[in-house]
């Protein structure tokens, strides 16, 4: 597996092209089109398949009706339809596969009730806005935020420690990393409610 990342200047968020050892591919997050992305897909992927949506925020995808105009794609989220494009909807723990890379989709609400990250190939996290590096996305309210804490806590964390975060924004971080440094989950966790012990 590759990963190929992509920083959309026009909305300041990461785009990933992920590709298999064969070349079929898929794109994490369409922003902003540009040609540098393109010149990524066309340079790198043999055939690219598959859109993942980690929720529908226009940061994340405002490139989605670009970008079918010129590829013919299946666009998956836990929404049914994107920008008025129709989604294959998937569910916490749903599985499938894009060419040689398997997928899971992991649902961590909070910043938004659609926000999924996906593990690739058991090694890799695509966070979306959900956890970042050093921090975790921005919530509306105080309830908000611990329904983000206990999901990134019960079901990121408890991954092996050598996986590594593709966010939404940033840089690319470890979820070690994340365990021992991101300040907003040492913060505000409550262990004892969660019964988190151990995982940190």
């Amino acid at each position: 597996m590759k990963v190929y990342p992509h920083l959309s200047a026009e909305r300041l968020a990461n785009v990933y092209i992920v590709t298999d050892d064969n070349g079929t591919g898929l794109i994490v997050d369409p922003a902003h089109i540009d040609k540098e992305l393109v010149e990524i897909i066309e340079n790198e992927c043999d055939m690219l398949k598959g859109v993942l949506i980690t929720h529908r925020h226009l940061t994340h995808t405002e490139g989605l009706g670009t970008l079918l105009k010129i590829y013919d794609l299946d666009i998956y989220s836990a929404s049914d339809e994107i920008n008025g494009v129709k989604c294959i909807r998937i569910e916490d723990g749903s599985r499938f596969r894009i060419g040689d890379l398997d997928i899971e989709a992991i649902s961590v609400p909070g910043h938004s009730m659609d926000s999924i990250v996906y593990r690739i190939n058991d090694g890799a996290l695509f966070t979306g806005d959900s956890l970042l590096s050093g921090s975790i996305a921005t919530t509306h309210s105080h309830i908000e935020k611990e329904l983000l804490v206990h999901s990134i806590c019960t079901k990121l964390l408890t991954i092996p420690d050598t996986a590594i975060v593709y966010p939404g924004h940033g840089a690319i971080s470890k979820l070690r990393i994340e365990k021992m440094f991101n300040q907003d989950l040492l913060e505000a966790a409550d262990w004892d409610n969660l019964n988190l012990k151990g995982i940190l």
